[in-house]
This record gives structure tokens, C-alpha cells and sequence, in this order.
């Protein structure tokens, strides 16, 4: 049992190793067997042609795709950066995802208020101009974490955020709490539980 836990530690290390050799002569290492040979050449600082680009974009490895959409987001068009956030599996427990550094137009985000996908819910708030009705139904979202992400949106209906300071996710009560779009009287009332 022990061997096998060092060989799950060892492949999981090797997997997010970053070679500096690598790096410095990406160009061999494109189509490499190895995945972290191949997230090593997709995180160089050297510039790398299109088709190489385009490679490890499309990437079988979850890693190898991300660590070029990082590397180079000005080059993922919008249908790519929504299959690499849609697939991304972190090797390692993390908040960040690939959206954080891809931007998605507003008519994708919008799109994304009624994915099937929680995940991709979630990416719907940043959508500054969101309608307030989308953002009413992300309130209702059985999913807490979606409920979470549209707690402090401008565009919120107010009995929506006032709904959601009942909410079951102590998290997402602490953020309608603090969502600067929260009546006054509201405030007030949760100054007066705390005995503020």
C-alpha cells in the first residue's frame, strides 16, 4: 500500500513539474509523450508558432491545455476557452479556473445562466449587464454555489437578494450580507441581530 502511495505521489509531481530545458527549446516538445513535457513547452516565455499553439490548446491533458490558455489567453478564441474551463480538472484543489484569466463576451455569459452545468452557472455574474431576471433565477439555483456567485450582482432583484439572507450556504448568506446593492433597512436589521 505504501509503494503504491509514493507511486501516486511521484506521477502526480511529475504531472505539475514545469522543465526549465523544456522551456527554453518548446519547439521538440509540442507533441511529446510526456504530459508534463508537453505543459512545459505550452509554458514558455518563447513565442510559439500557431499551429504549435493550436496543439496544445486542443491538448488531450487538461493541464497542458490550461497551461497555454494562461500562457497566451489573447490567443483562444471563445469556443476554445469554453471547452478548456468546461474540462478543466485540477490536479490539485484550487478556486482558480481557466475563465479567470479567458474572457467570454456578455451573449456567452448570458447563455451560460441556463448551462446544465453548475460550473458554468457560475460564470454568468460576470456578466456585469446581467438581466435582472437571469440573475433571479441564478438566485433560485439549486445548487449553492451558483446561488453563491450572483449574491452581490448589481442587477439582483432586491427580493432576491433579501431571499437569499435566509439562504441554507452560510456563504452565500455572508455575501448577500455584504452585497453593497442591499436596502438600507436591511443593513440595519443585520447590524441590530449582530447587536452592532
Amino acid at each position: 500500500m505504501e509503494l503504491a502511495l509514493m507511486r501516486s505521489v511521484l506521477v502526480s509531481e511529475l504531472y505539475m513539474m514545469r522543465l526549465e530545458w523544456v522551456m527554453a527549446d518548446p519547439l521538440p516538445h509540442v507533441d511529446s509523450p510526456y504530459p508534463c513535457f508537453r505543459a512545459s513547452a505550452a509554458a514558455t516565455r518563447e513565442p510559439l508558432p500557431p499551429a504549435a499553439v493550436a496543439r496544445l490548446l486542443a491538448d488531450d491533458e487538461s493541464e497542458v491545455r490550461t497551461q497555454m490558455a494562461q500562457r497566451a489567453p489573447h490567443l483562444v478564441d471563445v469556443a476554445t476557452a469554453e471547452r478548456i474551463d468546461r474540462e478543466f480538472r485540477p490536479v490539485k484543489h484550487t478556486t482558480w479556473r481557466p475563465a479567470d484569466v479567458l474572457a467570454f463576451p456578455p451573449e456567452v455569459l448570458r447563455r451560460f445562466a441556463t448551462d446544465a452545468d453548475p460550473r458554468m452557472r457560475c460564470l454568468a455574474p460576470r456578466d456585469p449587464d446581467l438581466p435582472a431576471e437571469l440573475a433571479a433565477g441564478l438566485a433560485a439555483d439549486p445548487d449553492h454555489t451558483v446561488r453563491r456567485a450572483v449574491a452581490q450582482h448589481r442587477n439582483l432583484p432586491e427580493s432576491s437578494l433579501i431571499a437569499l439572507l435566509d439562504d441554507t450556504d452560510d456563504w452565500t448568506v455572508h455575501r448577500a450580507a455584504g452585497s453593497p446593492w442591499l436596502p438600507l433597512e436591511q443593513m440595519e436589521l443585520l447590524l441590530l441581530l449582530a447587536d452592532l
